[in-house]
């Protein structure tokens, strides 16, 4: 997990960022008040923690109960960190109020994190996607995959963050979370010969894939992120 290039400042040559994806339960009318803990959360994680890469609060667009939390970490230091900020502590002391009993971590090991600036707007299209891969095919996926991602960075103006993350205790099962301008800049990204191209080399790899409809809460980031797993 070196394979660093053009990362934010705060990662240097041997560190491991990590991603996590929390799914948690809000309780109904405390929907208003889990709003303004995670953005305070989120807001004062990425002002005062270099650390804390990015943090991402999205809802369930099928149920208004079920919110996600999408995190990176520069590393490991960096995570506990957060762990023990104000902010963060705050946010615990008032789940028992906001949180039901359901809560599930989505253990990930990152395989490409690249994003810019994220600036959140009303147009803001996101993505979540579960993909499971053939296992002969996982390595080969994992490389087109990769360059896919970073040529749509790259060379789209619209497409503000790609994240690709494999299950811990899975390898063939991937995670994509993705962050466009809008849904024009999705459209768009669809049009392409290097999405084209990653369609047609993967078709034969898949066993399955599916869609978890999401909307965005309230988005965070450094910006500048480029990893990729060797």
């Amino acid at each position: 997990m070196t394979a660093l290039l053009g990362l934010t400042m705060v990662i240097t040559a041997n560190a491991t960022p990590m991603i996590n994806i929390f799914e948690l339960g809000v309780k109904k009318g405390a929907e208003v008040q889990y709003h303004a803990v995670a953005e305070h959360n989120i807001s004062t994680s990425i002002r005062n923690e270099k650390g804390t890469l990015a943090m991402y609060s999205v809802k369930s667009k099928t149920d208004p109960n079920i919110a996600y939390m999408v995190e990176i970490y520069a590393d490991q230091k960096a995570y506990e960190t957060h762990r023990t900020s104000p902010q963060y502590q705050a946010f615990l002391t008032a789940s028992p109020k906001i949180l039901t009993d359901h809560k599930k971590r989505i253990a990930l090991v990152p395989q490409f994190l690249g994003d810019k600036k994220v600036v959140q707007t009303p147009e803001i299209r996101m993505n979540y996607v579960v993909v499971e891969v053939k296992p002969e095919y996982n390595e080969q996926f994992k490389k087109i995959v990769i360059e896919e991602m970073a040529q749509s960075l790259k060379v789209e103006e619209g497409v503000m963050a790609m994240y690709a993350a494999t299950m811990q205790e899975n390898p063939s099962r991937w995670i994509f979370f993705e962050i466009y301008a809008n849904s024009a800049a999705y459209q768009s990204h669809r049009e392409t010969p290097h999405f084209k191209d990653y369609l047609k080399q993967t078709g034969e790899m898949l066993k399955e894939k599916s869609y978890v409809g999401i909307h965005p809460e309230f988005l965070g980031n450094q910006g500048n992120l480029h990893f990729n797993q060797p």
